[in-house]
């Protein structure tokens, strides 16, 4: 004979809840979280060079990713343009008083610019040449070996020479900057005219949801008008102008680099689903509803028209026979 699971069936029903807790509450954290929802609408961006400027405390290069930035908090981004004359350029970034170049291989700090080029080409660079020559010099496994230990210290000398070649480059046109953020540039003799044209061109396809523009002109009052009429929503970078009143959000150029309007972006977007839902459940009064005639099945007509008829030149409270008393008594 066996023995009785009677006790063994006792500690597995004990055990239970503390088995199943973890699980039950786990469950239950993973529904009550709220899902982050990244927004999905098309965003065009169309930037005017000669009307809105950033500030020149930045390289036009950082002062365009930060663009970006905003804008790809609005939604996901499908266009970027900018419209720039051939013979633009844009006065050299004013620097700080009390400067210093930061060398980003070895973390010191110089006052001249010169002095970190010395010091980088004087130390680094035959450091840099010195792991190369180790490798090279290396067969088998230990080459693999060493140039897996030196990728890092390879790579990071790599970007700091790339940052102090890019800074170097006095020469670089607006177009290069922008190109190398990642927009793309269209040199024009009129880049007003075919900011416009080009804004106009994207309303009309409808591929879009949002409408960056980055420009102070006020004459682009009536397109905001239009996007508007189209169910566009529209964003206006430079809001030291009057055009962003026509907008449904405007932003200074300070905000955009702060980065105050790529925090603001959720809840403006928040905002706009809200006033669609909105919009799609309030009541329209319509004139067709009150036109609708009266059809009576069961009768041909005849007497509806000759109670119509009827009543015609006398309130419907009153009877005949209200009529009829007062010829009596008179």
């Amino acid at each position: 004979m066996f023995p009785p699971l009677s006790h063994l069936r006792r500690r597995v029903l004990a055990a239970a809840p503390e088995l199943l807790a973890p699980l039950f509450f786990r469950c239950l954290s993973t529904a009550t979280a709220p899902a982050a929802r990244k927004p999905t609408t098309a965003v065009a961006v169309l930037w005017d060079l000669a009307a809105s400027s950033p500030p020149t405390t930045l390289p036009l290069y950082d002062a365009a990713v930060r663009l970006h930035l905003s804008a790809t908090s609005f939604g996901r981004l499908r266009l970027s343009v900018a419209f720039v004359h051939p013979t633009h350029r844009l006065p050299a970034p004013a620097a700080p008083a009390a400067t210093t170049h930061l060398c980003r291989v070895c973390g010191r700090r110089f006052r001249a610019r010169d002095a970190l080029l010395r010091h980088f080409d004087a130390i680094h660079a035959r450091e840099h040449a010195k792991r190369l020559a180790r490798i090279d010099s290396s067969r088998g496994d230990r080459r693999v070996r060493l140039a897996a230990a030196l990728s890092l210290k390879l790579s990071k000398y790599e970007k700091a020479a790339r940052e102090l070649t890019a800074g170097a480059d006095a020469a670089a046109t607006p177009a290069d900057e922008l190109g190398r953020a990642g927009i793309r540039v269209a040199l024009t003799r009129t880049p007003a005219a075919s900011f416009r044209e080009r804004a106009q061109q994207v309303l009309d396809e409808g591929s879009v949801g949002c409408l960056m523009l980055v420009s102070g002109k006020d004459e682009l009052a009536s397109l905001l008008r239009v996007a508007r009429e189209r169910g566009v929503r529209s964003v206006v970078v430079g809001g030291e102008s009057g055009l962003a009143r026509w907008a449904d959000v405007g932003f200074s150029w300070a905000e955009v680099i702060s980065g105050k309007a790529r925090n603001a972006a959720p809840s403006v977007s928040g905002k706009w689903r809200d006033r669609d839902v909105l919009k799609g459940l309030e009541w329209r009064y319509e004139e067709a509803d009150d036109e609708e005639e009266l059809v009576f099945e069961d009768s041909d007509g005849d007497g509806v028209e000759e109670l119509a008829r009827n009543a015609k030149g006398k309130p419907w409270w009153k009877l005949e026979s209200d009529d009829e008393d007062s010829n009596v008594g008179g």
